[in-house]
């Protein structure tokens, strides 16, 4: 599935067409807050609701695409946990999922491939101005 497909006016009860219902009684946090998750429309989740669901293996079809639609945008998107942590999630998934879905393993490869381009891109210039810093002082 592509993110074009996804209405995310739409949650995933409604997506699914497979309502959970309220959380069972005595549940964990983690489980209240994927019983509401379910609830609300996908375009209101916030970068750590995604990053949560993805790290339960929850609703990957219709997760997935949104958040390499969000990681294509800024590989450094984040939820609440450390810089990257979202795109961190998302290389946690099981091979089994990217197996049945080369299309976004495809996606998942090129945003790595043009983060490591990125992070040389910038080495070599923070290299730069370590250098250029060093020389200033040298001079003096």
């Amino acid at each position: 599935m592509k993110f074009k497909d996804i209405d995310i006016s739409k949650s995933l009860n409604e997506l699914e067409k497979n309502d959970w219902g309220n959380a069972p009684d005595h549940s964990t946090r983690l489980m209240l807050k994927a019983h509401e998750l379910r609830k609300l429309p996908l375009k209101l989740w916030t970068n750590e609701d995604f990053r949560l669901m993805i790290l339960q293996h929850i609703s990957l079809e219709y997760l997935v695409p949104i958040v390499l639609y969000r990681l294509a945008k800024n590989p450094f998107t984040s939820g609440e946990l450390f810089v990257g942590d979202l795109l961190n999630a998302v290389v946690s998934i099981k091979e089994d999922f990217w197996k049945q879905h080369n299309d976004l393993h495809y996606e998942l490869d090129t945003i790595i491939e043009t983060l490591k381009i990125d992070i040389e891109t910038f080495s070599e210039i923070l290299t730069n101005y370590n250098y250029s810093y060093e020389l200033g002082n040298k001079m003096e």
